[in-house]
């Protein structure tokens, strides 16, 4: 390779490498100018819709952070698929210790092998709720919001033009394991796109929209046999014509670790869902990331060859390496906004800084191997259910052992 070839590469190389740092300071100061709206406080009846299954790590104290929500209108409601889940204790003790506070409902929704288990809930949740709310808010149950979570979330609403507020999920590593600390870093990279309102989408871990709207975008017929719950609904709000407005202060925390097989497994499963429902986010990711990849492997193998034979032309080749750099300024730029967004996570965030720099050179590598299993496969792993995605509208439960059952109705 000659030396022509060689710098422009390495040209290249950077000028990809500015591009993520570019885009996390355009997210900086659209976090701040977000921040920065004020709204009348919302006076609005709010259905805050959990659905669960099983218990995730922390499960009792996520539960409790839903039920200290600092909002007058507010009533819970919990949706599992069957009466024996393991959440169901859980659920009926919280709503007990809690009794007087806030209204708070556990329904059974039933088995649909039409669909994902997580769309059953919630439709079964949308239909108990009935006319009885005018907003209605969907949260994972691993989430574990603030105080104001709701109050905030829901605000914006009072715009004509927002259909819908999203927050986002930070998977807060107990212990900087591997697994832990790419599954985070890599989670994190949506944050970039989620606060542009050309880019943004409904996060199924925090979601508000109006009842109104929820019923004009006819989004109980739009989930019918769909898997994901968050782009569908983010697809139908934007065919209304109406934004989806991101809430930084709405950015909750996950506190759980994840081994390597399963981040492997949850990040594969995010790259085949945003295939099917968002071709054109996936297409930029892929290209993105196989650059990234392909920019770094260039720049290792021509430091090899120049540590063997010498040469100005793969020591110029090496120099492609300087995206490793300007991946940890971009992590280290990143955390700082989160900082802001979650300071009680601070001086976590700082301790672990390192291994978000480290990580942050891993997770191009990582997306790299989602993308081409995504390219082969429309199946996933959901939960320990395994579904098949023919199209956004068609969704099939694949055989299992739990496919096999009957409906189980709604009671």
């Amino acid at each position: 390779m000659n030396l022509t070839i060689a710098g422009i590469l390495v040209a290249l190389s950077v000028a990809f490498g500015l591009i993520p740092l570019f885009l996390t300071a355009r997210f900086r100061n659209q976090v701040k100018d977000l921040g920065n709206i004020l709204y009348p406080r919302p006076r609005k009846r709010v259905a805050l819709i959990l659905p669960c299954k099983g218990i995730d790590p922390g499960f009792r104290d996520n539960l409790q952070a839903f039920f200290d929500q600092d909002y007058p209108f507010l009533e819970l409601v919990f949706s599992v698929a069957t009466a024996d889940d393991p959440a169901c204790p859980k659920i009926d003790a919280a709503i007990e210790e809690n009794a007087g506070k806030v209204k708070a409902y556990r329904i059974v929704a039933g088995i649909y092998n039409g669909r994902a288990q997580k769309i059953t809930n919630l439709l079964r949740a949308v239909e108990f709720v009935g006319k009885s709310a005018d907003i209605f808010v969907f949260a994972d149950s691993d989430l574990r919001p603030d105080v104001g979570f709701v109050r905030r979330l829901t605000a914006p609403l009072v715009l004509p033009q927002v259909g819908a507020t999203t927050g986002y999920q930070w998977y807060a590593p107990p212990s900087p394991s591997l697994g832990s600390m790419l599954r985070s870093i890599w989670n994190a990279g949506a944050l970039t796109f989620i606060a542009d309102s050309h880019w943004n989408f409904c996060s199924g871990a925090a979601t508000a929209i109006r009842r109104s709207v929820f019923e004009r975008a006819h989004m109980s017929e739009a989930w019918d046999q769909t898997l994901s719950d968050d782009l569908t609904l983010t697809l139908e709000v934007r065919a209304l014509g109406l934004e989806t407005m991101f809430v930084p202060s709405c950015v909750g925390v996950t506190h759980e670790s994840s081994t390597l097989a399963q981040t492997v497994e949850y990040t594969n499963r995010q790259s085949v869902i945003s295939r099917v429902y968002m071709p054109s986010l996936w297409w930029s990711a892929a290209i993105g990331h196989s650059l990234g990849c392909f920019f770094m492997i260039f720049g290792l193998a021509s430091m090899a060859v120049w540590l063997v034979v010498g040469g100005l032309n793969p020591l110029m080749g090496s120099a492609c390496l300087l995206m490793i750099p300007l991946q940890w300024v971009n992590a280290l730029w990143l955390l700082g906004a989160v900082r802001e967004m979650l300071p009680q996570l601070s001086d976590s965030l700082a301790r672990l800084k390192w291994h978000y720099m480290f990580a942050a050179s891993l997770a191009p590598f990582l997306s790299l191997i989602n993308t081409i299993n995504s390219m082969f496969t429309n199946k996933i792993t959901w939960r320990g259910i395994r579904y098949e995605m023919r199209s956004p509208r068609e969704t099939v439960i694949l055989p299992t052992v739990r496919s096999t059952a009957k409906k189980v109705p709604a009671v």
